[in-house]
């Protein structure tokens, strides 16, 4: 029902809106970043609102040399590789809430998400001209879709390892998807 209602206020949306942009050529490397950064902050929010009380047992599946188990530890769920698999199985869906653009300011590419946690519209969506693109964005959901298919068990050490700023980590210093940044502009997503 929520995507439904979602889908007729951005057709509704882009239909209106006078400040939608055609015929942009977008850098697609540019755009992959972006996913990156996007994708991460979505895994981060996941895992941050995950059932804090769930734990699973890890281990405990070896005999040692004297033919006992060993012990399990028992982790958080959100820690586990098992739920951080299926938590990435389903976040490149948050990609369809996303739509290109052009902030106002600067002319720098953004990818905005339409609709908050909350179900609120996002505040900053009047300071962004849209990019209208053949695919009705359906390329950002496959762009995650190939990084976390190409990099889940790099992502997932970083949660297990309960790292900070993952999003540096992992798009700049690691996987190399994102350029090296002088200055990161302070990001307007909600």
């Amino acid at each position: 029902m929520f995507s439904q209602l979602f889908l007729v206020v951005l057709v509704f949306f882009y239909a209106s809106a006078q400040d939608v942009v055609q015929d942009v050529k977008l850098d697609n490397k540019e755009v992959r970043c972006l996913v990156c950064e996007a994708t991460i902050r979505e895994l981060t929010e996941a895992v941050k609102h995950s059932d804090k009380s769930q734990t699973v047992k890890i281990g405990g599946h070896r005999l040692d040399s004297q033919g006992n188990y060993n012990d399990p530890r028992t982790v958080p769920a959100a820690q586990s590789e098992i739920f951080l698999s299926e938590l990435m199985e389903q976040i490149c869906n948050k990609m369809d809430d996303y739509v290109r653009g052009l902030w106002k300011s600067n002319g720098t590419l953004t990818i905005l998400k339409m609709v908050s946690t909350t179900g609120q519209m996002n505040p900053h969506m009047s300071e962004v001209e849209f990019v209208q693109d053949d695919d009705l964005n359906k390329s950002l959901k496959y762009y995650c879709e190939t990084i976390i298919e190409e990099f889940e068990e790099n992502i997932i050490k970083y949660y297990q390892k309960r790292e900070e700023n993952i999003e540096t980590k992992f798009c700049i210093d690691e996987s190399y998807i994102c350029p090296v940044k002088k200055t990161k502009l302070p990001s307007k997503e909600l």
